[in-house]
């Protein structure tokens, strides 16, 4: 089969490795759709995936073959490729210590990701897409579990209004989730002018420019004065730290869903008298995946805008489209079609 191959920083070849073989409690799955994720991204832009790797996992696709022992799926399903609840003898391995680091662990040799033709996994690991739910939408739920972890652990509450720093996927994504969940309104600030018309279309009440305007002010006048209790960086870029930490009112909180990879601005005496807090969301439970299926299920989520005819991509495309989204521009979401 075809995948996409980490050979080097920076570097993904085309080529073509072993069909896997699934096991008797595994189901082999024809992968359809494979979302670029940024965290892919990153990984291919610093070097942090070993030779060899093959990443990818945002990914759709069809139960082609099901092991002797699997009694949950049948060839023909529909699948996202995670979500699962594991059984009660599996410790998932997704925090290996408690010094975990999500920029120096690296991706071992032997995973087979998304990025390829075919993926086996444990039969517990995938979830069946709903009924109704197109493929485009059900590519994004990897993407909204995150969303929907960063909202479900946060301070927010209904009848909030909230800010969301970033209108990438994570950041469109908890905006729909903060919609979905009550909120009174959704302020979004992002400089991208495709990022920030998909926000506007996908429901954000206002959308601020952060190049032509001082988003703290800004919030500060939406709000009547005070902030906001709660902002959510999406963005991971260098001033949204800081932004989001000022815009909070007293006792708010800055909830990061978002992995800089690189210093920030920080300046602690504009808001510690305020006594804010900041709180780290990463990844997700299996509950969040089913959450965000059954918000897709009840068309509480859209992916209109997010993924358009424009984000398709073949192989030949992988190693542009990876570097093109080092600093997006024009792109909302790219999606690989092997």
């Amino acid at each position: 089969m075809k995948a996409a191959v980490i050979r080097g920083t920076q570097n993904i070849e085309i080529e073509d490795i072993p069909t896997p073989v699934p096991r008797p409690n595994q189901v082999l799955v024809r992968i359809k759709f494979s979302a670029l994720c940024g965290s892919d991204v990153h990984r291919f832009q610093y070097g942090m995936a070993n030779d060899g790797s093959v990443l990818g996992h945002e990914y759709i696709g069809e139960v082609v073959q099901v092991g002797k022992d699997v009694k949950r799926f049948k060839e023909g399903d529909r699948v996202v490729g995670g979500g699962g609840t594991p059984p009660g003898d599996i410790v998932l391995p997704t925090y290996p210590n408690d010094r975990y680091s999500a920029r120096t662990v690296g991706i071992e040799t032997t995973r087979i990701g998304g990025f390829a033709e075919y993926v086996a996994m444990d039969d517990w690991r995938p979830l069946l897409i709903p009924n109704g739910v197109s493929d485009e939408l059900a590519v994004l739920a990897e993407p909204t579990s995150i969303a929907v972890h960063a909202v479900r652990t946060s301070n927010f509450k209904i009848g909030d209004t909230a800010v969301v720093l970033g209108a990438g996927p994570i950041g469109l994504l908890t905006m729909q989730v903060l919609k979905a969940a009550g909120a009174s309104s959704v302020i979004v600030s992002e400089p991208a002018p495709a990022r920030a018309e998909s926000a506007r279309i996908l429901g954000a009440d206002v959308v601020l420019n952060p190049v032509a305007e001082d988003v703290v002010e800004r919030v500060l006048e939406l709000s009547g004065g005070p902030g906001v209790p709660v902002a959510f960086d999406a963005a991971a870029a260098k001033p949204t730290f800081q932004q989001g930490m000022e815009m909070v009112w007293r006792g708010g909180q800055l909830l990061v869903v978002s992995m800089a990879w690189e210093d920030v601005d920080l300046r602690t005496v504009d808001w510690i008298g305020r006594e804010v807090e900041m709180k780290a969301a990463y990844g997700s439970q299996p509950i969040d995946w089913q959450t965000g299926l059954n918000l897709m299920s009840r068309g509480q989520l859209s992916s209109e805008s997010m993924i358009t005819p424009e984000s398709f991509i073949s192989w030949d495309d992988m190693q542009s489209s990876m570097e093109r989204l080092i600093k997006p521009e024009e792109h909302v979401q790219m999606v690989l079609v092997p």
